[in-house]
């Protein structure tokens, strides 16, 4: 997808819903990216009527093998973008750049296949990944335009030679009513990227979780239907529990998190994430927060009032929410007091990760989508040497080359990652070439 350009002119006279996991064959009742993000858009999303049978899921539940990956489990990158929306809309060409770039800076890999790849060990064409985002509240729930960039990035991954299956993506919530109300196409089909609620599968009641005095289940997606579970929740306050991000929204995993709200849902919320941690059998790879829009006041159910245009990415659940804390501070959030479960979650017996912003290797990326700038070109011989700067993109540039200064036609002479070209020999023609170089994945 095409962003931005820079220009520059040379003369030459100038000399210038899977199956339950690992059930096979494969279930036929799954929601596939490619119907999720082309034919439905799911940025603009109009709800669409389920099935009056949710469909024969033959349950099969695997024992998830993988760990997470060993990375520095103390980095969080926080990514930013002016342009990531236009009024209420969400600009979905920025927020696949801005994802992209956070995945790329968090594994420090540039090839982005590679680098979701790492994020899920053991993956094969049989694994599914679920994206338990946050719908309950839907005048700012977590964003379909952006969980749109991070399905389009799990379906560039290539396992076993060909792209991740979209319908072994799973994007769900407690409820289907309130993922449909949110912008979210459900879709349990055998195509496309899968998308629906614990409601219509249920809860474990096998398995009890031990969390604050309370016996909890958990929901049959996370537990029969998922290898991968990824954490997308949204930049808000909360009354009470002060805020609600990645640790809070695994409230929504559990049956009864209504006996888990009293003294500011804390030890409630360290103990619903360390027990999904340590009891369940899947591989818990990433906490992401979208701060496009997000509320410093009247959460978790008030409308947004704050504008951050970011994207909060780790896998330190308790570092991403420490950060999303000093965010809501820096907007003046008075709740904040009451979000002792941040801290709780640090310390023993939960041990979740760290709250010590000392610890936390904060990478911040501002405004990734800016035009490359700084085209200059220089003569070497008989060769055109580009040189431009764009410091906060490790992605691909494509280098073009234009008679024309309008561009109407032009040619690609490069795909690079390299902050230079050079264009040899071009001297030598009989021509004035004007180059552009512009961001591209």
């Amino acid at each position: 997808m095409t962003l931005v350009s820079g220009l520059c002119v040379t003369d030459k006279k100038a000399g210038n819903m899977r199956k339950p996991k690992n059930a096979s064959p494969k279930d036929q009742n799954r929601l596939t990216r490619r119907d999720f993000l082309k034919s439905t858009s799911i940025a603009t999303a109009a709800a669409i009527t389920l099935p009056v049978a949710f469909g024969p899921f033959s349950i099969i539940t695997k024992k998830a093998q993988a760990q997470p990956p060993n990375l520095n489990p103390y980095r969080v990158v926080v990514v930013k973008d002016t342009s990531a929306h236009q009024g209420s809309v969400i600009s979905t060409d920025i927020t696949q750049v801005m994802m992209d770039e956070a995945i790329r800076r968090y594994t420090g890999m540039l090839d982005l296949s590679d680098a979701y790849k790492i994020l899920f060990p053991g993956i094969n064409s049989e694994s599914t990944i679920g994206i338990k985002v946050n719908s309950i509240n839907t005048d700012l729930s977590t964003q379909p335009g952006v969980v749109e960039a991070l399905v389009n990035g799990l379906q560039n991954m290539i396992v076993g030679g060909n792209p991740f299956p979209a319908n072994n993506i799973i994007i769900w919530d407690r409820d289907t009513t309130e993922l449909q109300a949110a912008g979210y196409t459900v879709n349990t089909g055998p195509t496309g990227v899968r998308c629906f609620g614990t409601n219509e599968v249920g809860f474990n009641t096998n398995i009890n979780l031990y969390c604050a005095e309370t016996i909890q289940h958990p929901s049959r997606i996370l537990t029969d239907y998922i290898n991968y579970h990824i954490n997308f929740s949204v930049l808000k306050n909360a009354v009470g529990a002060g805020l609600t991000m990645a640790l809070k929204n695994n409230y929504g995993c559990i049956d009864m998190p209504g006996d888990l709200h009293g003294n500011n849902c804390n030890p409630g919320i360290p103990a619903v994430n360390q027990q999904i941690r340590d009891e369940l059998n899947v591989v818990e790879s990433l906490f992401i927060v979208d701060g496009i829009f997000g509320c410093t006041s009247g959460g978790p159910m008030g409308p947004p009032n704050m504008i951050y245009d970011g994207i909060i990415l780790g896998q330190d659940r308790v570092a991403v929410d420490s950060i999303g804390r000093t965010i809501l501070e820096e907007y003046g959030c008075s709740t904040l007091e009451n979000s002792v479960h941040v801290d709780t979650a640090a310390e023993p017996p939960y041990n979740l990760g760290t709250n010590n912003l000392n610890e936390i290797i904060r990478v911040d990326v501002d405004n990734p989508s800016m035009s490359v700038g700084d085209l200059r070109v220089n003569t070497a011989d008989q060769d055109s040497v580009l040189l431009w700067s764009a410091p906060e993109y490790t992605g691909h540039f494509s280098v073009r080359r234009s008679t024309e200064p309008s561009f109407s036609a032009y040619q690609e002479i490069a795909k690079t990652q390299a902050h230079q070209y050079i264009d040899r020999r071009a001297l030598r023609e009989s021509r004035r070439y004007f180059y552009r170089v512009v961001k591209t994945w």
